[in-house]
């Protein structure tokens, strides 16, 4: 029995020991021909590399980080197979360690910045104690519990303006990928400027009165809070699967891997995972007026359109690209960041399936769709300094402006609905989207 306790204190001690990353190097490489692009991807087999950005077309940047055991031979063979690449972080860890986390002190509203990042627990908080402050403005639930039961929250903002009518609704995700801290940091900055913006500017006032706003800053909890205790580089949920290709769009047909083991792992079947099933019934059950949903990820400064799983552009593609530009030009008007706008052909270089943003799109005919890639195009990749977190904050703020008073000026005074028969034919539409939501989950 003593040896049975020793064995499994051993084995919970070396569970709780954080991985560390010392001396892993982070290397872009650059592909100039089909061959060496081949190179690039087997590179996960040969050295076991974690991709930071995946290998797409040629002449498009990958980085990848690989343990210092395996850098020489690595060094060797791309020398021998004559391919380009370069170093950009000598020593991976010293870059994560500079990555300062705060913590929030319950009611102290001020310890709660974008100077640094937060834990699970210190962002939660946050947003309990904002609702205590905000409570006619707005609303925390709970949408659903991840793989290890933890909560996924999701947030409500809808200012007070003495109007009747139906507003129409944008939803934001964030943290669907857990080492994309950015995305976490962001979405807290975009909540909380909607939820103040009536103490703010009058463009930003008139957006945050004009839709009915629904966050959910960290949809994979479990992913999220691994990262700040075990693992920094883990990307999936803790069933190993990739949420952002566990949606029920083209599921499991491009750009992913059947195997448990890969980044992409897409998991057994459409809406497997329970993060991915809270959040599609959340959506179903706001389909109605939905405008916007944006999406937030790191990195590489990107716009990215439906649909991820097709070369070719289709339904309002010319549309959104004309808004995506304007919102891009409006970002680096601030500090000269440089985003690129298309589908994720035209930007990262290659085609993915089951992607949350397109299976919104599809399902719900939801106009307006973007995925966002914040910071940076791979200097610091997903160790981003602190120093960064705020610019990234201003700067993305800058281009959802633009996006989102796109349409304002159009929907001071929205057409209702026909009511009778027209909400019957509209309450039965979305029962069908359930029931044929539930078929395939």
């Amino acid at each position: 029995m003593l040896k049975f306790l020793l064995f499994t204190l051993l084995i919970y001690n070396v569970q709780c020991i954080p991985k560390r990353y010392k001396n892993y190097s982070l290397i872009r490489g650059i592909p100039v021909n089909e061959a060496h692009l081949r190179f690039f991807n087997n590179l996960s087999a040969l050295y076991n590399v974690n991709y930071w950005r995946l290998p797409g077309l040629v002449h498009r940047p990958i980085e990848f980080i690989i343990a210092p055991t395996n850098r020489e031979d690595f060094v060797r063979t791309a020398d021998k197979a004559g391919v380009y690449y370069s170093t950009l972080i000598e020593d991976v860890q010293k870059a994560l360690d500079m990555q300062t986390v705060k913590s929030y002190i319950r009611r102290n509203m001020e310890s709660f910045d974008w100077r640094s990042f937060f834990r699970l627990q210190d962002i939660y908080a946050w947003l309990w104690d904002l609702e205590t402050q905000y409570p006619e403005v707005m609303q925390v639930k709970t949408i659903g519990k991840s793989v290890e039961k933890r909560d996924i929250l999701a947030v409500k903002i809808e200012h007070k303006t003495g109007r009747t009518t139906p507003r129409p609704k944008v939803i934001v995700e964030g943290g669907i990928h857990a080492r994309e801290w950015i995305s976490q940091a962001f979405v807290t900055y975009f909540l909380y400027q909607i939820l103040t913006a009536v103490q703010s500017n009058s463009t930003l006032r008139v957006i945050a009165e004009t839709y009915q706003w629904h966050f959910v800053p960290v949809m994979n909890p479990d992913g999220y809070d691994y990262t700040h205790n075990a693992d920094r580089m883990h990307r999936k949920n803790m069933n190993h699967v990739d949420l952002n290709r566990n949606f029920g769009l083209a599921f499991g047909t491009v750009g992913v891997s059947r195997k448990k083991s890969s980044e992409t792992y897409c998991g057994p079947h459409a809406f497997s995972e329970p993060e991915s099933k809270a959040m599609a019934d959340f959506v179903l059950a706001n389909s109605r007026d939905l405008m916007f949903y944006l999406a937030f990820h790191a990195y590489g400064q990107y716009m990215i359109l439906p649909y991820t799983h097709m070369k070719g552009h289709s339904e309002n593609y010319d549309d959104v690209h004309e808004m995506g530009l304007k919102a891009a030009s409006h970002i680096a008007g601030r500090y000269g960041t440089q985003y690129e706008v298309g589908t994720a052909y035209d930007t990262v270089g290659y085609m993915t399936s089951g992607v949350s943003g397109c299976w919104v799109k599809k399902s719900f005919n939801v106009p307006y769709v973007v995925t966002f890639e914040l910071r940076d195009q791979g200097q610091h990749g997903f160790a981003l300094p602190p120093k960064q977190i705020l610019p990234t904050c201003k700067e993305t703020m800058d281009g959802l402006i633009s996006l989102l008073t796109h349409k304002t000026d159009k929907l001071k005074d929205p057409v209702l609905p026909k009511t009778g028969s027209g909400d019957i034919i509209y309450i039965n539409h979305v029962i069908l989207k359930f029931i044929l939501i539930k078929l395939f989950i």
